[in-house]
């Protein structure tokens, strides 16, 4: 496979080919070829002075290069616009028959699953089902959304599930490092957290989650990860001669391409809608494990206590699975949980472990079952002044500039298809003083302090 040169600069370093054991570059306009190793490419990098390389139309820091992404960034090359043969041999044309694909799956994790296409889909969570339901809606008055339309919900899924992935295994990395990871070295590289952290709010559309995933999964010792299966996800997505490797390129090459307007002709569309469909369910399916994990914004906490008796401390929270009524709703519709002596993160969305909320909030006492995402998924309502108002989920999008602005992306934003805006799309900016939304302060003092550590000049 050949790879043109785009890098700009005095220093163009272009991967053009990889074999088991050697891999071919252009230099500066001149053919080199170097063994199929980590530290042969950084040797040749030093040598030349030069800080990034390009393969397969991407450009990466060296920095965030290691051994756990090397073969998976070098290997790119030779994949990612085909889907693998046996799924292309076997298309999905049916949009029942995936559906009950992926509950069948569920079925097999000893998930407890309705029937219904609702029912099914949200075992995956608020960031993942959204799109998931926009694939398998049609608008009013036609018979289906544009295929490029389409097309857009379903990279949209893949997006989203990267994103989720990458924010768990992120927001362990946040946390202090306590005692008892000790094994988690401090000098690790943490390049590619601090790239993510300090993000042009502009670039996240088209950010390397992929990259990011492996990098943040490797600086977490396994038998610490709070979702273990992550694990054994990307060890196996790592694994450049299978399925799920050339899968995953597929599906983010032409998500790429619909970011760069650049999609093949109109009557095309049809058999790439198929083949992307095929690619994404066999990535669903792999991710079947997030059913045994639910996501929860803790609206708010109050302390019921009386002289002479226990302190009980009353979590209401509204669930992130499934799709709220479009009936107003109250603030006492949401439900309210007393728990004796203990309590969790005010104005946070956390994971936990198990599929039954009341029965997870039991044990808040073992922090070992459950994880907060917050501050890189938030619920903009519990910082409202309205109190009526249901969860609205979002995500950390990036930094404006100087750093001092934080931006966040509404959970079911769209792809904005030619580089054109959305009215639908929300965004949210938290600064130091947030004028408008007083109690988002609380939030920006917050996200200074968790970002801090990882604000550090890029090599």
């Amino acid at each position: 496979m050949t790879n043109e040169t785009n890098l700009q600069g005095n220093q163009n370093i272009v991967i053009q080919g990889v074999t088991d054991s050697t891999i071919t570059l252009n230099v500066n306009g001149e053919v080199r070829e170097i063994f199929n190793k980590l530290d042969a490419l950084q040797a040749l990098l030093e040598k030349q002075q030069a800080q990034s390389f390009q393969t397969a139309d991407k450009i990466y820091n060296i920095g965030s290069i290691t051994n756990a992404n090397f073969d998976f960034v070098v290997g790119q090359l030779n994949f990612g616009k085909a889907l693998p043969p046996d799924l292309a041999q076997n298309l999905i044309t049916d949009e029942n028959r995936w559906v009950q694909s992926l509950r069948q799956e569920l079925l097999k994790k000893g998930v407890s699953v309705g029937n219904t296409v609702p029912a099914i889909f949200q075992h995956y969570g608020w960031i993942i089902e959204v799109f998931l339901l926009k694939m398998m809606t049609k608008p009013k008055n036609a018979d289906a959304y544009p295929p490029q339309q389409q097309l857009s919900y379903l990279a949209e899924a893949f997006q989203s599930t990267l994103r989720y992935l990458c924010y768990v295994q992120v927001a362990q990395l946040l946390r202090p490092v306590s005692t008892s990871s000790a094994n988690r070295s401090e000098d690790k590289p943490n390049t590619a957290i601090s790239g993510f952290i300090q993000l042009e709010e502009n670039r996240h559309a088209g950010f390397d989650y992929l990259s990011l995933l492996l990098l943040s999964t490797e600086m977490l010792p396994q038998n610490e990860a709070f979702m273990p299966e992550i694990g054994d996800f990307v060890q196996e997505l790592s694994h450049t001669g299978g399925d799920l490797y050339a899968t995953a390129l597929f599906l983010e090459k032409h998500r790429n391409l619909l970011l760069e307007n650049a999609m093949p002709e109109e009557e095309n569309l049809p058999r790439l809608l198929d083949e992307y469909l095929t690619g994404l369910v066999f990535w669903l399916r792999k991710l079947s494990f997030l059913a045994k994990y639910r996501l929860v914004s803790i609206k708010d906490i109050s302390l019921n206590y009386r002289m002479g008796t226990p302190k009980n401390f009353v979590h209401r929270y509204g669930e992130l699975h499934g799709m709220y009524a479009e009936t107003s709703s109250e603030a006492e519709d949401y439900p309210s949980k007393s728990i004796e002596d203990f309590f969790t993160y005010n104005q946070s969305v956390l994971l936990f472990k198990g599929s039954n909320v009341a029965s997870c909030l039991d044990h808040i006492h073992d922090p070992s079952t459950y994880l907060s995402l917050s501050p890189l998924v938030i619920d903009q309502s519990v910082f409202a002044e309205n109190p009526k108002q249901t969860p609205e989920i979002f995500y950390f999008s990036g930094q404006g500039v100087g750093g001092r602005q934080y931006h966040f992306a509404l959970y079911k934003n769209e792809l904005a298809l030619g580089k054109r805006s959305l009215p639908s799309n929300k965004e949210l900016q938290v600064k130091a003083q947030n004028n408008r939304q007083p109690r988002l302060d609380e939030l920006f003092e917050q996200l200074e302090q968790v970002f801090k550590p990882f604000k550090t000049p890029a090599k």
